[in-house]
């Protein structure tokens, strides 16, 4: 299967799981990208995109969307219908379905695409994903390092990368994601460690051939993420003001404390990532603990405030 033609499947996919209502022909000609040419030729991309989905086990939904016009249909995928079965997907293509949810994440179509990663990734092996945050592939050199990443972990093949101004030789065990970054666990000089991918330094270098080293059969790489996290992971008080802030509202419970403030417990493991974080929202938060973080908040504040 072309890469175009995956790359259509996955979008046609993802826009009839995430619709709420039946999509006419034409609204998915608008939404999805790769129908292109003239109605008929569109028509006839979308009558084999339907056979080629429903040859894969994903069931499609017809209903009749107007009592007036007997023809006019609408297509939609039920969430819960939606299965794949073992390697209907090549592991190629199960990566390009989860990048391509990655880059539906900021849009209403969340809930349902998060769905999908979650039944993608209990086929897709080396990758396991934090539910609460869809990863994020911001551009297409993060792609060619992620694509690298993964094609280095299934084929058990040694790799090199510049990492917080170091060369790096590893062994590339598995991949997932935490907080909306992808992370690669690999084994470095007889030690397994995480390694955030937006910090690779230029791309990923194959070393050898595939099956130059074997993970041992008793590595879990869910457990390593959360003996790791356990390990790593500290919390910040955070006072949010009333009706602000929805984004963290969404992510993490609160607790009312008076009229104009509610109280948050926000986890997290890196110091940089949760300043940018709250400096986002403002004078709409305020860090109560740690007094460390407190402090680089109100001074990265008053930087910006000074110019």
């Amino acid at each position: 299967m072309s890469s175009q033609k995956t790359e259509r499947l996955i979008n046609l996919t993802l826009a009839l799981l995430a619709t709420k209502r039946h999509l006419t022909k034409s609204e998915i000609f608008k939404a999805v990208a790769g129908y292109s040419g003239s109605p008929e030729t569109m028509e006839r991309m979308f009558e084999r995109d339907k056979d080629e989905l429903r040859n894969l086990g994903i069931q499609i939904e017809v209903k009749g969307i107007d009592a007036l016009f007997e023809d006019e249909q609408g297509y939609l995928i039920r969430s819960e219908t939606f299965q794949l079965r073992d390697n209907e997907f090549s592991k190629e293509e199960l990566l390009y379905l989860t990048m391509a949810v990655n880059l539906w994440h900021d849009s209403a179509l969340g809930s349902d695409s998060r769905a999908a990663l979650l039944k993608i990734q209990s086929l897709s092996g080396p990758v396991e994903n934090d539910a609460l945050n869809t990863p994020v592939v911001r551009d297409s050199d993060s792609a060619a390092l992620l694509s690298a990443a993964f094609e280095a972990v299934e084929a058990e093949q040694i790799i090199k990368f510049g990492y917080k101004g170091k060369a790096r030789t590893a062994q590339p065990f598995g991949l997932y994601t935490r907080d909306g970054f992808w992370y690669l666990v690999a084994r470095e000089d007889d030690e397994v460690k995480s390694f955030k991918l937006l910090r690779f330094e230029g791309q990923i270098l194959q070393v050898g051939k595939g099956g130059s080293f074997k993970k041992p059969p008793e590595f879990d790489l869910m457990k390593f993420i959360s003996n790791s996290r356990a390990e790593q992971e500290k919390q910040a008080e955070v006072l949010v003001r009333k009706e602000q802030a929805h984004v963290l509202r969404s992510k993490y419970s609160i607790r009312e404390i008076d009229d104009e403030w509610d109280l948050m417990l926000i986890p997290y493991i890196f110091e940089q990532e949760i300043i940018e974080t709250l400096l986002w929202f403002g004078s709409n938060v305020i860090v109560n603990t740690p007094t460390n973080l407190r402090s680089e908040v109100i001074s990265r504040l008053e930087g910006i405030v000074n110019g």
